[in-house]
């Protein structure tokens, strides 16, 4: 914990950091300290600021307010996002270039803008390993979830709602869970006082009821016959009025007084997590089935290749760049047609495909018209309903498609993708473009999902969290021509 570290190792302090690009505030309260060794992760969601933070950290960008301090000492060397530019390096090679300026500076902090971009799994090992190793102090921003599970000790969100910086200690996992803890406690606090607001409320509205009843007895018992043997006392009536009328001032007092207290106690601003459910109708046992096929894509040959895909088969489709991954999986989904062979697709099979391709497929169209382009069998009413389960309200969905934030346009793309309800699912490579907490949610429903799951993905912590059964390497059925 940081209260247990020794001040004089702290070799960076964020006090109150704040930055805006004209009217748009990016970051607002940033406050942190690194220590000495320290590996720690900054995360948050595209467009939070993220790489803004570490040029203002490096002096490249002015902030407005705050005050950013490095210890006497410490040297800062700052890696904008780092990209190897060479596809044809081996795995340790790639790694060796991305490492080599770092190993080679005499800096004590590094600042890291997504260093293990196009690495492949032996690259990711070797800076993995070096970062572990260091006895220097590394804040590093990666997409690459597994990466900081391994490495990062602590990490540091940008929460995209309010601008400011949450510290949480231990790694990526840890991170994940206590945030989401976190969210779900703010929300039971809220739900707590709101709903005791409420019985308050509502006891003190009986109570002066109460005392209204008796006071109208009272006042009525003139106009009752003398002789009325059930005619109530006045004097009683006034004592029962006055008791009362004493516990009802009590209750409104102390009602009065939650109720300024509980204004301090706000709804919480971070909604509560998505939940991503596939509905689906199986079809046959049989879902693919490829005999002798082969393709030549440019100077790419992918094939012979058999593999009979059946009914909840959970298939990781690997292989290096450019080895034929969307190739086979468009071969599959009958957009391309074999040289060779033969490629079957069962009965009843329904197809919920997410392409790399969808993510730029922005054409000026509003978002309820995109959904319904999506989902054919869908009606207008019923896809407002679905798409506001999703966050989506109802001014949002007559906006252009290209007015929606990445977020936005994240829970559309799973809002339709679950509306199909598909007893098959494809995605290639959804981790490259899918919101963070949009991702996990995902990750979330697919782990409960009954039907067939067919994944390229280089993303090691997705895999892991799908729980993928078998692996296909295309890479081991490619050669060039």
């Amino acid at each position: 914990m940081q209260s247990q570290k020794n001040a004089q190792s702290v070799v960076l302090s964020c006090s109150h950091v704040e930055k805006k690009f004209e009217l748009l505030e990016v970051l607002k309260d940033v406050d942190f300290r690194l220590f000495k060794g320290e590996k720690v992760g900054l995360v948050g969601p595209n467009g939070s600021g993220k790489s803004t933070l570490l040029k203002i950290i490096a002096g490249i960008l002015k902030h407005e307010n705050g005050i950013v301090t490095l210890s006497k000492g410490t040297k800062l060397e700052y890696f904008p996002q780092i990209h190897t530019g060479e596809e044809n390096l081996s795995g340790g090679e790639m790694a060796k270039k991305v490492l080599a300026p770092i190993i080679s500076s005499d800096a004590n902090l590094f600042l890291l803008d997504e260093p293990t971009n196009n690495l492949d799994e032996d690259g990711l090992a070797m800076v993995e390993n070096f970062v572990k190793r260091s006895t220097k102090t590394f804040l590093i921003i990666s997409h690459d979830r597994m990466f900081l599970d391994r490495v990062a000790e602590k990490i540091i969100e940008i929460d995209p709602v309010t601008k400011s910086s949450v510290v949480y200690d231990g790694n990526y996992s840890s991170y994940v869970e206590e945030r989401h803890n976190r969210i779900e406690r703010q929300w039971k606090e809220f739900s707590d006082k709101t709903e005791k607001l409420g019985k308050l409320e509502k006891a003190t509205e009986q109570k002066l009821s109460w005392v209204k009843e008796i006071e109208k007895t009272r006042k009525n018992i003139k106009k009752l016959d003398m002789h009325e043997k059930e005619k109530p006392n006045a004097a009683d009536l006034r004592d029962k009025e006055a008791r009362a009328s004493r516990r009802a001032v009590v209750m409104k007092r102390r009602f009065e007084r939650f109720e300024k207290e509980s204004e301090e106690i706000q709804k919480p601003k971070r909604l509560l997590p998505l939940h991503v459910e596939f509905e689906h109708e199986r079809g046959s046992t049989s879902v693919f089935e490829l005999k002798g096929v082969t393709k030549k894509i440019g100077k790419i040959e992918i094939g012979p290749i058999d593999i009979h895909i059946q009914y909840g088969d959970r298939l990781h489709i690997t292989g290096r760049n450019g080895s034929g991954k969307s190739t086979l999986i468009k071969i599959l989904l009958g957009e391309i047609i074999p040289d060779n062979g033969i490629c079957k697709s069962g009965a009843n099979v329904n197809i919920g495909y997410v392409s790399q391709e969808r993510w730029q497929d922005k054409t000026e169209r509003t978002v309820i018209e995109d959904f319904l382009g999506v989902v054919k069998d869908c009606t207008e009413t019923n896809a407002r309903k679905i798409l506001n389960r999703f966050r989506i309200g109802a001014e949002d969905v007559k906006k252009d498609v290209s007015q929606i934030s990445p977020g936005e346009y994240s829970r559309l793309i799973i809002a339709e993708l679950v509306a199909k309800k598909p007893n098959c699912i494809i995605l290639d490579e959804p981790s490259n473009h899918l919101d963070l907490e949009v991702l996990e949610e995902l990750e979330s429903g697919l782990r409960d999902y009954k039907g067939t799951l067919i994944v390229v993905s280089h993303d090691r912590y997705f895999i892991e969290n799908i729980k993928s059964k078998t692996v296909f390497d295309v890479g081991m059925f490619s050669r060039k021509i």
